[in-house]
């Protein structure tokens, strides 16, 4: 039986280097973290994001497998107070929407992401895409069990979430799921229990790295809580993609017609 891996941080780049191809995730502290933005009030992130028409609003119920069914029409009836009140899942994927003059991230890509890229370029990394995404959850919602085809740095802003992952991700997730990972065989499965779990609490400045294509999923405490997460693709060092993003690659090729497409997002 294999070795259980507690909680662990990486604090340097030379770390990260060391641990980024890995199947874990880890936590991310001094060096190897984005640098601090000042959001404004949760309630007027939350006004900002809900109006705009690429938004993502769902209902946040928490179960097995991840549930996207539209939510919009009844969160924007509400008030905000109402609504924040109530269980949702709020996302958006185009940030640079609202990086602009009297919006809520104005200055976000001087301040933080063209930093947070040239900090990797300058460790070694190259990248075909490096680019921000926002993640509300109401209180006690969740983001269900799924994989992304992504690298993610997530960092917590608002409220407190658990960041859940697993031991053995290739136990639970096999190279055929992986290259399905969006099927119906992405469920939470019966037989996981809390030892089979690697998880992270995370507060207002916690920093996680969610290595890609490996099962997760996070739930929200009490309040309402808010994440800025950082979507990579395409992420070398020294040239080389991960293994998890190399078996990917070449599915894709093997499979153009029916192999899940990469996100393309940009800020």
């Amino acid at each position: 039986m294999a070795q259980n891996i507690p909680p662990f941080t990486v604090r340097t780049w030379s770390e990260f280097q060391e641990h980024w191809a890995g199947i874990h995730n880890f936590q991310m502290a001094e060096e190897c973290v984005p640098a601090d933005f000042e959001v404004p009030a949760l309630d007027r992130v939350i006004t900002e994001l809900r109006e705009d028409e690429l938004v993502r609003i769902t209902t946040g119920v928490r179960g097995k497998r991840s549930k996207l069914e539209d939510f919009s029409a009844e969160f924007r009836a509400k008030s905000v107070e109402e609504a924040m009140a109530g269980p949702f899942a709020l996302a958006h994927f185009k940030l640079s929407r609202f990086d602009a003059p009297g919006k809520f991230l104005h200055g976000f890509e001087q301040q933080v992401l063209a930093p947070w890229r040239a900090a990797l370029l300058k460790a070694g990394f190259t990248f075909d895409r490096c680019y921000p995404i926002i993640f509300i959850s109401g209180k006690n919602c969740a983001t269900n069990y799924h994989m992304d085809l992504s690298h993610v740095v997530a960092c917590q802003i608002y409220g407190k979430k658990r960041f859940c992952g697993l031991q053995d991700p290739r136990r639970w997730a096999p190279h055929e799921v992986r290259m399905d990972c969006k099927g119906p065989e992405v469920s939470l499965p019966d037989a996981l229990t809390e030892a089979d779990t690697l998880c992270y609490d995370m507060g207002p400045g916690a920093v996680v790295w969610n290595a890609m294509l490996t099962p997760h999923w996070v739930e929200a405490g009490n309040e309402v809580a808010m994440s800025i997460n950082f979507s990579h693709g395409g992420l070398r060092y020294k040239g080389q993609l991960c293994p998890h993003e190399q078996e990917h690659v070449d599915y894709q090729a093997a499979h153009p017609e029916t192999a899940e497409k990469s996100p393309v997002g940009v800020y």
